[in-house]
């Protein structure tokens, strides 16, 4: 142990050069490296759900879905809208009323139990379904243009926006928690070494 130290102490110049080169291999693999918001990709492969989601991208070239709530817009504005939705990339479909019947057709002369389950007040629903799976990237990136395209009085839920959601916070708040880590080891570190330069080399070392 004695003989490593005083080797450590002599080359203490060529461990700090090779120490430096080696931050630039460390910085591009934290760039690269991608965090895994798919709660499918840790179920394994003969579960159900695992097993629909596989049909329905195979068979029907359908993934994910979400469910869009529109406030206070005409059919017409709706239906402009829809048109807009479905050119944003791996939107495969969007599904309303005007997907079955023309919009001259007022809405009204549904059934009232079908009329109630897609509408309140001046509000409807309208379904988004993706050619890709519920949390890839891609899905995420057409939620995020989604919600540009409804604007704040519209709003995107299901599972995929759900999972857009908790990447963006997750995302925002990792550097506060961070900070926050490093500054009370470093507050614990100057309370309980004899050297106050100890602490900030030791951080600087991780």
């Amino acid at each position: 142990m004695n003989a490593l130290g005083k080797f450590i102490v002599k080359q203490k110049i060529p461990i700090l050069i090779i120490s430096l080169l080696l931050i630039i291999p460390s910085v591009i693999g934290m760039t690269k490296t991608r965090v895994n918001y798919d709660m499918l990709n840790y179920l394994p492969d003969n579960m159900d759900t695992v097993k629909g989601q596989n049909i329905l991208l195979e068979d029907f070239g359908k993934g994910a879905f979400s469910i869009i709530m529109v406030e206070g817009m005409k059919p017409r504005e709706i239906s402009a809208l829809k048109k807009q939705m479905e050119k944003i990339e791996h939107v495969d479909s969007v599904i309303w009323y005007d997907s079955f019947v023309d919009i001259s057709i007022p809405m009204e002369i549904l059934p009232e139990k079908y009329y109630d389950a897609f509408n309140r007040d001046n509000s409807t629903l309208m379904a988004v379904f993706f050619d890709t799976s519920t949390s890839s990237d891609e899905t995420m990136a057409a939620i995020e243009e989604l919600k540009k395209v409804c604007g704040k009085n519209n709003y995107v839920t299901g599972m995929s926006a759900l999972i857009t959601e908790l990447k963006d916070l997750c995302e925002a708040e990792e550097p506060v928690y961070v900070g926050i880590a490093v500054a009370c080891a470093i507050v614990a570190m100057l309370l309980f070494m004899d050297s106050f330069l100890v602490p900030f080399v030791f951080i600087a070392s991780i």
